[in-house]
């Protein structure tokens, strides 16, 4: 096929081998007689799954150790276009986790047909990137280029209109010329600026801070089960902090702790000594790590890895007047960035290659219809998750903005945002321990399987969780699955003299 004028004989060239790029990459193969990923990190070759994860080290992917939740919504996308991938991962020891594992203890759940769409991949993000890698490699007709850095864009005018890309700038000067450019550099893409020094316009843009701090420390257990006799999902948002415990392959497991950026006496648990005092505070967490139940993965040398600098960021790249650059197709964190602990930025990518498979296929000749077909679909698949995950945020970091009166649409806007944020927190949320039709839907718009608003389009829904509710405003709450601990008691454990650390 000839997306771009002239360029049977270019190949398409995808920026960044890591999730976004190596599906999209995967995908478009049957369009290109040629397709070439560029990756700044070089990754040495490795055998299996537990090599990846001891060996590479992905510096252009800061997220790359930390703890990943692989959603129902990647799974699907997984099973229509690359079964190979997911029989590489479950070949590999990957869990599929049901939504009935998923159940409160003691619930009544009766499984649906529809539930076997609702399954988590209990996965390392290495697993997941090895898995994807060598899918692609297998590919004859795609070379994967490490260790090189992209510079800009290459481009020509046409009559003075928005430049179309032909190509890239290395940063040793080398210029690779494209049918097509795939930018999946994700959080950290350059091209934005790299737009306007084609002449292009610059994307629009939404960005909102997050108000988080992330501390991961990975860990294998001793025996092939979780000492709570469950899946391993745990997680818990007590105000002040977010816990959460992530199943993987091959017997390990990740803990993952969220805090306020500007709480400083927090700062201290990137010390792993810390981070494990801190731990047995959480009845919730603490039997993880008690001695003979797991071990750091490392050992004790095993670092706590620390995240920031996050923002929700939304860049488009198409406008009314079409794309900004001809032959310019972005996705992923680059496109559509959230929130880590809602685990969106992966299944994103993929719905992302994935329609930008579709595009390519409708629209072979046409790249202006292929790029607004991409944003038209990415919108509509996932803006609402976007939305969603900012809104939680805000609520998080606390909303101070004040309703605009003189712009009545605004207003209600807000009002709307705050009202739904109310009725999920207050109501929803401890709906879903006692109630499995609560449960299964508020799941399913977890996994990205139903749209946010679904929640309250469903009268179902709301007459099952007004009595809930109500027992929530009389201080009769359902008991919550993660007891909650006060900041203060926490700060005390740490302040204690030290005690012996756990196996």
């Amino acid at each position: 096929m000839s997306v771009v004028a002239g360029s049977a004989f270019r190949p398409a060239v995808v920026l960044g081998g890591g999730v976004g790029g190596l599906a999209a990459a995967r995908l478009i193969a049957r369009h290109f007689a040629r397709v070439l990923v560029l990756e700044r990190d070089r990754r040495t070759e490795v055998m299996t799954a537990e090599e990846a994860f001891q060996t590479w080290q992905r510096a252009g992917v800061p997220q790359f150790r930390h703890s990943h939740a692989f959603l129902a919504r990647l799974r699907l996308v997984l099973l229509a276009h690359m079964p190979d991938v997911l029989e590489r991962l479950r070949a590999a020891g990957v869990r599929e986790i049901g939504l009935g594992e998923s159940a409160p203890p003691g619930m009544s759940f009766v499984s649906r047909p529809d539930d076997e769409d609702v399954v988590l991949l209990a996965c390392r993000r290495a697993t997941f990137e090895w898995a994807l890698r060598q899918s692609v490699l297998e590919r004859e007709n795609v070379e994967l280029r490490e260790g090189v850095s992209v510079a800009g864009l290459v481009a020509s005018a046409d009559d003075g209109g928005r430049p179309t890309v032909t190509g890239v700038r290395l940063a040793d000067g080398t210029v690779v010329p494209a049918a097509i450019v795939i930018d999946a550099t994700g959080r950290r893409s350059r091209t934005p600026e790299w737009l306007g020094a084609i002449g292009a316009p610059v994307p629009r843009e939404r960005s909102l801070e997050t108000g988080i701090f992330y501390y991961t420390r990975f860990y294998r257990l001793r025996s092939g089960q979780p000492p709570t006799g469950g899946t391993g999902l745990v997680a818990g948002d007590l105000g002040w902090v977010k816990l959460a415990i992530f199943p993987g392959d091959g017997r390990t497991f990740s803990i993952t702790v969220g805090t306020a950026i500007d709480d400083a006496p927090l700062k201290c648990l990137a010390d792993p000594q810390q981070f494990e005092r801190f731990l047995t505070a959480f009845p919730g967490v603490a039997p993880w790590r008690l001695r003979g139940v797991s071990v750091p993965i490392d050992g004790s040398d095993t670092p706590v890895l620390v995240m920031g600098q996050l923002r929700n960021r939304l860049r488009r790249f198409v406008d009314r007047e079409g794309p900004l650059a001809r032959g310019l197709f972005v996705i992923g964190d680059a496109a559509y960035h959230s929130n880590p602990v809602y685990g969106r930025g992966c299944p994103m990518a993929l719905v992302q290659a994935a329609l930008l498979d579709e595009a390519l296929a409708r629209h072979p000749d046409d790249p202006i219809a292929a790029a607004r077909y991409l944003d038209r679909h990415s919108e509509r698949e996932l803006r609402a998750f976007w939305e969603a995950a900012v809104a939680s945020d805000r609520r998080m970091i606390g909303d101070d903005r004040r309703l605009d009166l003189s712009n009545p649409v605004t207003a209600l806007m807000m009002m709307a945002e705050q009202a739904f944020g109310w009725f999920v927190n207050r109501g929803m949320v401890p709906a879903t321990r006692v109630d499995p039709v609560v449960f299964r839907a508020l799941l399913r718009v977890f996994h990205m399987l139903e749209p946010p608003e679904h929640l309250v389009r469903n009268p179902e829904l709301l007459m099952r969780t007004l009595p809930v509710l109500a027992r929530v405003l009389r201080g009769n709450a359902p008991a919550p699955l993660f007891p909650p601990v006060t900041r203060a008691a926490v700060l005390a454990q740490l302040e204690a003299p030290a005690r012996r650390s756990s196996g």
